[in-house]
């Protein structure tokens, strides 16, 4: 950017220039947010640079030739732009562009692939599972992500010389391609989801049957729900303790349904600069319907949003960052009520504190669905055990197992996981020739493997709400 003096004649010389023709004429301002955003608009050099864009924009609306001049400003940050830019008389329309999920991804990527040699008789099916794995791409990204495809089929047709059998691109190129192009439309928050399906879950069959019949089902079938006058939660919180699944609940969700994920750490967006946290916060769901559909997943939500009064600063930093969040989920929430059930954004939370989270998160209409993953007891370790050991050449028998599930009190879902991980490591390093893990392999990572759990209290028993408490979409939410 130019100094101030400079920066302001040239936005002059812009906008006389429009004035001064006679037919119809567009001035298209790109990344307009480099000069009109909030912070800047308080700020010195950048506070001046803005007054004058806010000036001249109010020339133009006021000038007889002002109806033949159309102002177009472009942004990837909606949410950084001053809002006395975007008021009624000035920049008053709002356009989102963004691809809705992987049915859009799939039209883009039949257009942009046409040239591309992919297997004639997998063609669409490749397409179709490369659109469903291309989470946040935008077609920018999807043409990089072909190109990618193009080059290494031809550098690969370079090394292995002429009369090369690779004359087709497959679904693995584009797998490979998908770890180098990264998607440009979750910007930071960007997410690579775990190839984890609800199968791949083991212990919580309860908590996986609540997210099909209040998130899935509804999502599959929303005509019926229209018909019916209901809609499903858009706000979910998943507790319990650390360790029995909770992050791997909600990603599995988001491969269920296949839509877009994000995933925030509450300690990534809470921020010591004043004001910066209430930043962050309008940019991540700014984010996240730009990306819609999609899942906005906050992990450790303790940390966002703190019962208000519990922290003492001399700015009350805890008390404006919980009330930013609540004006923000108001908004998503307050349009989704009314007509339709289509997902648009969902936001699962979860912690292991919900009972030092603000009351006012958790009410009707915001986060005011709960699912609870308790501690592990003797039936769910077993079963979560069966699942590990299932994947790997244990030779432990149907009693042993059990013997081992009825011994690991106070141990997570993670703690298991860890156990047969380490016993199939511990296998190895006794005779890398090894193709079995014994049970005394097992019983060696279980001694070395301290459980998490130990002295866990759970929450209240009050925190707990009873699940999915469908409403009327003609329901108003004080």
């Amino acid at each position: 950017m130019l100094d101030a003096g400079a920066s302001e004649m040239c936005l002059q010389t812009a906008f006389s220039s429009l004035l001064s023709r006679s037919r119809a004429s567009f001035l298209i301002l790109d990344e307009v947010d480099m000069i009109a955003s909030g912070r800047a608009s308080r700020k010195g050099v950048e506070g001046r640079i803005f007054a004058t864009l806010l000036h001249l924009v109010d020339s133009v609306n006021n000038h007889p030739k002002g109806n033949k001049i159309f102002i177009i400003a472009l942004t990837n940050r909606r949410h950084a732009v001053d809002g006395s830019l975007t008021r009624s008389g000035r920049l008053e329309r709002t356009f989102d562009l963004h691809l809705k999920g992987a049915d859009q991804r799939l039209k883009v990527l039949e257009i942009v692939s046409k040239d591309l040699p992919i297997i004639p008789d997998q063609r669409l099916e490749i397409l179709r599972r490369v659109a469903k794995a291309a989470h946040g791409y935008v077609p920018a990204d999807l043409i990089a992500l072909c190109t990618e495809c193009a080059l290494e089929l031809i550098s690969l047709n370079a090394k292995e010389g002429h009369g090369s059998e690779n004359k087709f691109i497959n679904y693995t190129n584009f797998e490979r391609a998908l770890k180098v192009i990264r998607p440009s439309g979750m910007g930071e928050f960007h997410t690579k989801i775990p190839s984890i399906r609800f199968n791949d879950l083991y212990g919580i069959d309860s908590a996986i049957s609540d997210l099909r019949v209040a998130v899935i089902e509804p999502f599959e079938n929303q005509a019926k729900y229209i018909e019916i006058g209901i809609t499903p939660p858009r706000g979910i919180l998943v507790h319990g303790p650390p360790g029995v699944g909770k992050t791997a609940l909600c990603c599995a969700l988001a491969q269920e349904m296949g839509v877009n994920f994000m995933l925030v750490e509450g300690s990534q967006i809470r921020s010591k600069v004043v004001g910066e946290s209430e930043h962050n916060i309008a940019r991540m769901f700014s984010q996240a319907k730009a990306n819609a559909p999609c899942i906005l997943f906050i992990d450790q939500i303790d940390i966002l949003a703190p019962s208000r009064g519990s922290t003492h600063t001399s700015e009350n930093t805890g008390d404006r960052i919980v009330t930013s969040l609540l004006t923000e989920m108001d908004g998503f929430f307050s349009g989704g009520r009314s007509k339709s059930v289509e997902v648009d954004v969902l936001v699962l939370a979860a912690t292991n504190r919900p009972e030092v989270i603000d009351a006012a998160v958790m009410r009707p209409g915001r986060l005011d669905q709960k699912i609870y993953l308790p501690v592990p007891n003797i039936k769910t370790r077993r079963a979560i055990l069966e699942g590990y050991m299932n994947k790997m050449p244990m030779r432990v028998s149907s009693e042993e197992r059990q013997q081992l599930a009825e011994s690991t009190e106070d141990y997570s879902g993670a703690d298991l996981e860890n156990i047969c991980r380490e016993a199939a490591l511990i296998s190895l390093r006794e005779n890398i020739e090894n193709t079995e893990i014994t049970l005394s392999h097992v019983l060696t990572a279980k001694r070395i493997t301290k459980p998490s759990l130990l002295g866990y209290k759970a929450p209240a028993p009050t925190l707990t709400l009873p699940a999915f408490d469908w409403h009327p979409s003609t329901k108003t939410v004080s």
